[in-house]
């Protein structure tokens, strides 16, 4: 599924989504079960270009969460149509910054650099 719209009218759908429950039957025993609605977003992430390490390692460990391993070549492919680069490896003396990402899987897809400088030559963030 796809959704598109307002942010408000959107969030809307999902509350009414999440508030259906539907029965299931699980060792012999019936219940209802609400149904989950898991959003997958792209984000563009911009940070300054030397704190790419930091940032790795503050978003994931550096591997892709094992659900995602068997779906990288989709995640290539999305690097491809996106324009980005593939990372580098995780330095494991980065600073991991502490963020809650409980019942959150991430992976990065790449990175691209800033194309456009200031005058002085300085990244545009």
């Amino acid at each position: 599924m796809i959704t598109r719209g307002i942010k408000h009218e959107v969030d809307r759908f999902v509350n009414d989504m999440q508030a259906q429950y539907f029965p299931y039957e699980w060792n012999g025993q019936k219940m209802a079960v609400q149904l989950a609605m898991r959003p997958i977003q792209l984000w563009e992430v911009v940070f300054p270009e030397d704190q790419l390490q930091n940032v790795m390692a503050t978003v994931e460990t550096g591997e892709l969460p094992k659900q995602w391993k068997s779906k990288q070549k989709y995640l290539s492919v999305l690097r491809k149509v996106l324009g980005a680069k593939k990372l580098p490896k995780l330095d494991p003396n980065a600073i991991k910054r502490l963020v809650y990402k409980t019942n959150i899987q991430t992976a990065l897809i790449g990175y691209r650099e800033d194309a456009k400088a200031d005058k002085d030559g300085h990244e545009c963030l």
